[in-house]
């Protein structure tokens, strides 16, 4: 029995090893192939749910190395980076975990494959839920999602609760102080820029003067985007850069509600987004 132990654990190390980027031989190229489906690891994905925890078995074999920000690359090279947590021994992907909804149009669910490739870093296959793989979206360049990492501690935080609610992203109620809410127009979907109102909120949020904002949305991905201030025919702000990317990645279209949150302290370097509040 012992030696069946012995050789198990080496068995299941060489597994675990690396994988090789240049396989040459035959042999390299089926120790490269187990390597991958050892490292393969199913998870369900609810569209009710903003985080999720992934199979004891990857926390057993990897749960050691994993860091905070794990990075999800499908296919055509769009990236997700999700905030990683560890709690009792299990590992949970929670903030940003929710962008994959809306990028695949996963209306009533998935079973998402992910291959552990490296530190922090998985290679990602969406299947439907009849099991049908899906081809993903071609985006030029790739879409890249990024989570906001203001007031995220760079180390693991002690007794969070195992509740997928409470570990999934939402905005803090103090970041609508300032609110306003609009439907979005052909204008905000299709030029690159969102409208927002001079009176009434860009006054309160915005110094004339500010050229730039982040815009956090609604599962914790933050957007660099410009910010113009325009007097003609009457005074708004028009926020840009990213705002299109923002658009493609999570599906916008005309005629959604949104609500933009800030500070009213005439120096906001945020603004918050929830689609269709």
């Amino acid at each position: 029995m012992a030696y069946n132990d012995v050789e198990t654990t080496l068995a299941l190390e060489y597994l675990r090893a690396p994988l090789n980027p240049f396989p040459l031989t035959d042999h390299e190229q089926y120790v490269n192939d187990m390597r991958v489906k050892y490292r393969t690891y199913y998870v369900e994905y609810n569209v009710n749910d903003g985080a999720v925890m992934m199979p004891r078995m990857f926390a057993n074999d990897f749960g050691d190395e994993i860091c905070r920000i794990a990075n999800l690359i499908d296919a055509n090279d769009n990236q997700f980076e999700v905030l990683v947590e560890k709690i009792n021994g299990n590992v949970y992907l929670t903030h940003g975990w929710a962008s994959l909804g809306d990028f695949y149009n996963l209306r009533v669910g998935a079973w998402l494959a992910l291959i552990y490739t490296a530190v922090g870093q998985f290679g990602l296959i969406i299947q439907d839920r009849v099991h049908k793989v899906l081809t993903p979206p071609t985006h030029v360049p790739p879409m890249k999602f990024v989570i906001d990492k203001f007031g995220i501690p760079p180390q693991f935080v002690d007794d969070l609760p195992e509740s997928i609610d409470l570990l999934s992203f939402s905005h803090s109620g103090s970041n609508f102080r300032l609110a306003h809410e609009k439907t979005l127009t052909y204008y905000d979907v299709c030029t690159g820029f969102l409208m927002l109102p001079y009176d009434g909120f860009g006054e309160f949020a915005f110094h004339e003067a500010t050229t730039s904002t982040k815009l956090v949305d609604d599962c914790g991905n933050a957007w660099n985007c410009n910010l113009i201030f325009v007097t003609f025919p009457c005074k708004h702000y028009k926020v840009g850069g990213e705002w299109a990317r923002l658009v493609a990645g999570r599906r916008l279209s005309v005629g959604l509600n949104i609500m933009v949150g800030a500070q009213p302290s005439r120096r906001s370097e945020s603004l918050y987004l929830i689609i269709d509040p």
